[in-house]
């Protein structure tokens, strides 16, 4: 459930899809990206202990200027800020998606919790499907971007830090030739 790469997927559906129609691939950013962000998660969570511990340290007298209910107010309001920092980007992780089926291309984008954009293409009216791989951590993770031009009404589809670019940019490209010579 929380794959970066996923090839013919079993119990998965999506809105809009056709009848007949046969999801072969779901992508999403690799993992790895999401670093960042557990990164400042994680000093978030221990921020309060460490300054507890420093002030510890220094024997501050914390009673003197903070009144306990003061503290657990604060430690609430920082742990709830904590929590949705961390629960809106797991949600724009995972939720952000990008779909190859059997007749088109589907990219999900959420932005925050209560906007989204959904934009798709069919196979036919792909024209190009190119990878990047660059940087260190791309190399070697491997993972990268796949773009894929149209000459549908969405010129260009961007799939963001996907794993294994060349292999995705292989399939599509494959699909797209089956398409155009049956």
């Amino acid at each position: 459930m929380l794959n970066s790469f996923w090839r013919y997927p079993k119990n998965t559906w999506f809105d809009g899809e056709d009848h007949g129609e046969e999801i072969l691939l779901v992508l999403r950013r690799h993992l790895i990206t999401n670093l960042d962000w557990i990164f400042v998660a994680i000093l978030l969570i221990l921020t309060p202990f460490f300054a507890n511990a420093i002030l510890v340290f220094l024997n501050a007298d914390t009673h003197a200027v903070f009144a306990p209910p003061f503290v657990f107010i604060f430690m609430l309001f920082w742990f709830l800020f904590t929590f949705g920092f961390v629960f809106e980007n797991f949600i724009n992780w995972f939720f952000n998606v990008y779909i190859v089926t059997n007749k088109r291309i589907v990219d999900m984008d959420f932005h925050g919790i209560l906007f989204r954009n959904i934009s798709e293409a069919t196979l036919a009216n792909v024209e190009d499907v190119t990878h990047t791989v660059s940087g260190t951590l791309q190399v070697v993770f491997n993972y990268g971007d796949v773009i894929v031009q149209t000459a549908g009404e969405q010129r260009e589809f961007d799939f963001e830090s996907v794993p294994s670019p060349a292999r995705v940019q292989d399939i599509i490209s494959d699909l797209v030739a089956q398409r155009r010579h049956p």
